[in-house]
């Protein structure tokens, strides 16, 4: 598992909860403003101003208009008339009994915006007094709301916090979900590969045994001697792939023990080119091996077995894509406390597909075609060293890897 695609996937995760959150909020809000202002709107609840502008003084007294008298009865409110000079009630409707007739200036100020004897109450101004509608008792929910500008001003601040902290909860828990299920596919894909690979050995190495008897059984005719050669020889080709899987597989989840040392890469880039060209190497893949002075005096620290490899597989790679044949040179040199290994060759070179793929960290399921097995292996091993691999094509022709290790 690797801990930047957990990261880069977690991101897209909590982007996308992080919208989903958003857009739930402005719709919540929004169906909230729609029901307060829907049921502030709502026909037949008093409105105090209304009500006030419907109270006329006539020559008998104040009389209060019919639609007025019955949406208030309807309502179960009541409503009265405090005079501005004594504090006199001078018209009430509906006045509960224990809501007083006379009022100083105190009492006014205590219930204009609140209560009056436990009634809710809002009040009006009009030409001879006070208006004031009160409302049956727990009708309304009144509570004073208070706060400083600095307080008012820190609101947008505070908002950015929370906002910031919601995301990092849920970038927390993305991590964690996102983290949890690639490790349950990694297990699942090593017990696949570890499985295919057990149960592919014993039935594969009959195969080679019966075929290599064949190949050398004397009896049997020529034609067949061959056939079976080549049965012999594919399935080599498949018992190499088999153990390429198993070291990919143990590359990429760090289950490969890495034994390093010291190592003279020098030494290393000899023996591995005499070995290749000591092996029946056909003649139209040419090796040429070029050692800078300087490099041939440094060490690196690595795992000699995966940097044979990693090399081994740089040519093979080059001959595998080339049956027509290729020259292929092998450069040593240090620089910049760096030694820079490059294989190259001046055969067909990589497609674009090929150069794409190798230029970003592939994912072990994506296919490089041909020899893209062989070639992950050497960015594994690369990877593993603390190293980086560059790929090219070359303006001449051919292709060039090149692999910058530490000193």
């Amino acid at each position: 598992m690797k801990p930047k695609r957990v990261i880069r996937s977690a991101l897209w995760l909590s982007a996308l909860l992080a919208v989903i959150f958003a857009v739930g909020m402005v719709v919540n809000l929004g169906l909230f403003s729609y029901a307060v202002i829907s049921l502030s709107g709502k026909s037949g609840e008093p409105q105090v101003s209304r009500y006030a502008e419907m109270l006329e003084h006539t020559d008998s007294g104040y009389l209060l208009a019919a639609e007025a008298a019955d949406m208030l009865a309807e309502n179960h409110y009541w409503a009265m008339l405090i005079s501005d000079a004594s504090g006199e009630l001078l018209w009430s409707y509906g006045k509960p009994p224990e809501v007083p007739e006379r009022y100083s200036l105190s009492d006014i100020a205590a219930f204009s915006r609140w209560y009056l004897a436990d009634y809710p109450v809002k009040v009006w101004t009009v030409t001879d007094g006070l208006f004031v509608l009160g409302g049956p008792k727990d009708s309304a929910w009144k509570y004073p709301v208070e706060m400083s500008m600095d307080q008012l001003n820190f609101w947008p601040v505070w908002a950015v916090i929370a906002l910031a902290c919601n995301f990092l909860v849920i970038f927390g828990v993305s991590v964690w979900m996102t983290g949890r299920r690639y490790k349950e596919r990694d297990a699942a894909r090593i017990e696949w590969v570890a499985g295919v690979s057990h149960d592919i050995r014993t039935p594969l190495s009959m195969v080679l045994g019966y075929a290599a008897s064949l190949e050398k059984d004397g009896e049997i005719p020529e034609k067949q001697r061959q056939q079976a050669g080549v049965i012999r020889q594919k399935g080599e080709e498949m018992r190499s792939l088999v153990a390429d899987l198993n070291l990919v597989n143990r590359l990429e989840y760090a289950m490969e023990p890495l034994k390093k040392e010291g190592l003279s890469m020098a030494a290393l880039v000899r023996e591995t080119a005499a070995n290749f060209l000591n092996g029946d190497l056909d003649e139209k893949y040419p090796i040429e091996v070029e050692i800078d002075p300087a490099a041939a005096a440094l060490q690196t620290y690595g795992h000699r077995a995966l940097l044979v490899r990693m090399l081994g597989n740089l040519i093979g790679n080059s001959i595998r894509h080339n049956p027509q044949g290729c020259s292929i040179r092998i450069e040593l040199r240090a620089e910049r406390k760096l030694l820079h290994l490059t294989v190259q060759d001046n055969g067909a070179g990589f497609s674009d597909q090929q150069l794409t793929l190798l230029r970003r960290d592939t994912p072990p399921e994506t296919a490089l075609g041909g020899g893209g097995l062989g070639l992950r292996i050497v960015k594994r091993i690369v990877a593993v060293h603390g190293g980086r691999i560059c790929f090219q094509n070359l303006p001449a022709g051919g292709c060039s890897c090149t692999v910058r290790l530490k000193m």
